[in-house]
């Protein structure tokens, strides 16, 4: 069976991102992304919904999105769908799907181009 995992999504940041680091010392940022859709109903109206997707970046990359980026701040980002799982306080089963960012790029034209260039660095 052929299996695509492959997703782009271009939208505007929630939150300015926040630096952590694993405990084996590897940097990571999470970004919440507002994907804007417009679109007009059987009666005419226009109207306007919005989709959040949680976004997880890595390494470089995610230094580069935390010093570069800010709310809402226009991204577009290349990745994959992860299913993440665990179990919250409660003993329940949790899951959540979010994108695994393979590429950010920053669409602000203030952001220089040195800026540009390290934000298109692979994580992998």
């Amino acid at each position: 069976m052929v299996a695509l995992n492959k997703v782009f999504i271009a939208g505007r940041l929630t939150r300015k991102p926040e630096l952590r680091k694993t405990p084996n010392g590897v940097s990571v940022t999470d970004l919440l992304v507002a994907l804007n859709r417009e679109f007009t109903t059987l009666n005419g109206e226009r109207q306007q919904e919005v989709c959040f997707v949680d976004v997880v970046v890595w390494g470089k990359q995610a230094e580069n999105c935390v010093t570069t980026l800010d709310c809402s701040s226009p991204v577009m980002v290349e990745g994959r769908l992860q299913l993440d799982t665990w179990y919250g306080k409660d003993g329940e089963k949790r899951c959540k799907l979010r994108v695994a960012a393979e590429r950010v790029q920053f669409l602000d034209k203030k952001t220089t181009p040195e800026r540009v260039k390290a934000s298109a660095i692979d994580s992998n």
